[in-house]
């Protein structure tokens, strides 16, 4: 399983932008899952939940602080900041600024994961 570790904030328009496309690609990627970490000051549960309420995605959202990062990744430099993690835990490629799902399955393809164009070539549910 390759994992998408995205921080984004409610504030930041580009990580807002790239939202939809990483839900889909949560969605329709049965070897992607993606994870986003909320990475703002000043916001609280029922806020976040309200948010998410006008702006729903498919992927699970948590809320970080950002005083106390997680140790396992660098402090974003700017947002967003997303991280793909391979399926052996290691961090095989890291984005500064918006991602696309195009950007997100190329560095896979590139890191030994399947490509787009073997996945369109398989059958797909059901078989051929």
């Amino acid at each position: 399983q390759w994992v998408v570790v995205n921080f984004w904030a409610t504030w930041c328009w580009p990580c807002l932008k790239e939202m939809p496309e990483l839900s889909a690609l949560h969605t329709m990627r049965e070897h992607i899952s993606v994870v986003g970490l909320a990475y703002e000051e000043e916001i609280d549960v029922p806020a976040m939940r309200s948010f998410l309420a006008e702006r729903p995605v498919a992927y699970p959202i948590a809320i970080i602080d950002v005083y106390d990062p997680p140790a396992d990744f660098d402090t974003p430099r700017g947002l967003p900041m997303t991280y793909l993690i391979a399926p052996d835990g290691a961090v095989a490629r890291q984005f500064l600024g918006p991602v696309t799902a195009r950007d997100i399955e190329a560095a896979i393809a590139s890191s030994g994961g399947p490509s787009l164009e073997s996945l369109s070539a398989a059958p797909g549910p059901g078989g051929a």
